[in-house]
């Protein structure tokens, strides 16, 4: 993972309301790269491990709009987005799961550029369902999202992508192993696929996976993305450093929860 940030960007069609800024030409690499869930046990502190959840059944009825009925998911998780009280959380959650710290600026950005926030989304854990919107609630898992141009310079990212349509881009996505089997990764990236298809016309979904992370190559498999290339010595700091590019492109069944 390398840790220079993009410092060029385009300024592309006002295709939303919020902002119009969408990544065009990279000088080195993206400095945050996705790692999709792993196997590793994490910790909450030291000697502090992360308890497996009890999910109740409660029929109470969900009003927030990013609440979604999908069977797959339980009632006490809900989405949203990321406020300034979520970033030391934010930045717990992601140095538990991630090998490499990010730099202020990774989180900064969330809050100051309203594109970045609005294709950041938390998933948050009630242990009783029916506290959403009255509690906190626990954040169980994070994804974070880049938008960028076609003309961004990729090549395999953009090989055989659609011409002229944007790409989002998976920063990092990180959820608590204890949650793993409830569909909430998936969920957060459906549900910001749909939102960038709808605000933004993208035309593709891309991220760089370690090649060491075979459980996170494998969930994006599952998913219908296609391994379309290869770079090493990616991760300087890692061993091995490289990555896999994957990516696959949008689809009616985006758009209608498939």
């Amino acid at each position: 993972m390398v840790q220079s940030s993009l410092t060029a960007w385009l300024k592309g069609p006002a295709i939303a309301t919020q902002s119009s800024r969408i990544e065009g030409r990279e000088q080195k690499r993206p400095q945050d790269v996705p790692t999709p869930p792993s196997s590793s046990d994490e910790k909450d502190g030291p000697g502090e491990s992360i308890k497996v959840p009890p999910v109740i059944q409660q029929s109470c009825i969900q009003t927030e709009s990013l609440r979604t009925s999908r069977p797959t998911l339980p009632p006490n998780v809900h989405f949203r987005a990321c406020t300034r009280e979520d970033l030391r959380p934010l930045k717990r959650l992601n140095s538990l799961l991630l090998p490499i710290p990010y730099p202020e600026s990774f989180y900064r950005e969330i809050f100051e550029d309203s594109l970045t926030n609005n294709i950041t989304l938390l998933a948050i854990w009630h242990d009783d369902p029916c506290t959403v919107g009255q509690e906190k609630g626990r954040l169980i898992g994070a994804i974070r999202c880049r938008l960028f141009a076609h003309s961004v310079q990729d090549p395999a990212l953009h090989s055989s992508a659609p011409d002229g349509k944007p790409m989002l881009y998976l920063s990092t996505l990180v959820l608590l192993s204890p949650y793993r089997s409830y569909g909430v990764a998936a969920e957060m990236l459906r549900l910001l696929t749909v939102r960038a298809i709808e605000q933004y016309g993208i035309g593709s979904v891309g991220a760089h996976v370690w090649e060491a992370n075979a459980e996170g190559l494998e969930w994006y498999a599952k998913r219908g993305f296609r391994v379309v290339g290869r770079e090493e010595d990616y991760y300087r700091r890692l061993k091995p450093s490289g990555v896999v590019v994957v990516r696959r492109e949008v689809r009616v069944g985006d758009l209608l929860g498939g």
